[in-house]
């Protein structure tokens, strides 16, 4: 409460006593300040025993609230507590980590696996592409072989009766010499440096003979890759290149052979004018085709 009443022990000592003998008009006024008095410590003696209840009454509710909440955990073992969340959070984690660990490396084996086909299938077409390159001679081509020179005649006086023109080398002998070169097993044929392809043409303008569309002039010189031996042999052989031997030995028309350890044969560079293909079975079958 926030009444203050003054001590009733003070009242009492500021009020003088009363003398042994006082008139009745005095007497009376003590006798009722003696009443007013005790009216006055009933009063306090009953506002102290309701503060004291009061705060009886405060204390027991802040002792009960006191004990409803929980204890605090000591500080070891809240350091355990907190060492054992720890830790299981972590082992989930590896539990976590190694599971992905096992599905990348599912999925890596995966991928490798298809790299792998995809690279046998890529190596299988890359050979395909390069033994097409070295048959459209799109590549150049160096290994053992031979130099074969066809050269006009020698002769400084041509006879009046004689045709000048048995004494220097036609676009015909240069066909000749290349298919004899193909039949013997050539892999890869230039004629004075313009390599000789599916598309060459081989042909006389005037006097000058063209290759590839490139003009060229004697001596013509052949740089062949093959077996050195059967090239050899199918050139000496009696029965091949009958005429242009015949021209050799009567108009004096030049021809050698010669090995060479590494003939080096150029790449085509010309135009590939390709008006007809005809894809192999296999790829007709695979598309559901035919010829």
């Amino acid at each position: 409460m926030s009444a203050q009443f003054p001590d009733a022990h003070a009242l009492q000592s500021a009020v003088p006593a009363a003398p042994a003998a006082m008139p009745a008009p005095l007497g009376q006024a003590a006798e009722l300040l003696r009443r007013q008095r005790r009216h006055f410590e009933l009063h306090v003696q009953r506002g102290t025993i309701g503060l004291t209840l009061l705060a009886v009454i405060l204390g027991v509710y802040l002792a009960a609230q006191w004990q409803s909440r929980p204890r605090p955990t000591t500080a070891p073992e809240y350091r355990r507590e907190i060492a054992q969340q720890t830790i299981d959070r972590l082992e989930a984690e590896q539990v976590d980590l190694k599971k992905r660990i096992s599905d990348l490396r599912s999925t890596l084996a995966a991928r490798q696996q298809d790299t792998a086909a995809s690279g046998a299938d890529l190596a299988t077409l890359s050979e395909q592409l390069d033994a097409q390159k070295l048959v459209a001679g799109t590549v150049t081509v160096h290994g053992p072989g031979v130099r074969v020179t066809l050269d006009d005649s020698s002769v400084k006086t041509i006879p009046p009766k004689d045709d000048p023109a048995m004494y220097i080398v036609h676009d015909y002998q240069l066909r000749d010499l290349v298919n004899a070169l193909w039949a013997a097993g050539a892999e890869a044929i230039s004629i004075n440096g313009e390599r000789v392809v599916a598309p060459t043409s081989i042909y006389c303008v005037g006097s000058t003979i063209l290759v590839n569309d490139t003009r060229t002039s004697p001596p013509y010189q052949f740089d062949v890759v093959g077996d050195q031996a059967a090239l050899e042999a199918a050139l000496s052989d009696a029965t091949n290149l009958k005429a242009l031997k015949s021209r050799v030995k009567v108009y004096g028309l030049e021809f050698g052979v010669n090995r060479m350890k590494d003939a080096v044969v150029p790449a085509y560079t010309g135009g590939l004018d390709v008006r007809h293909v005809a894809l192999p079975e296999a790829t007709l079958s695979s598309r559901g085709g035919s010829r």
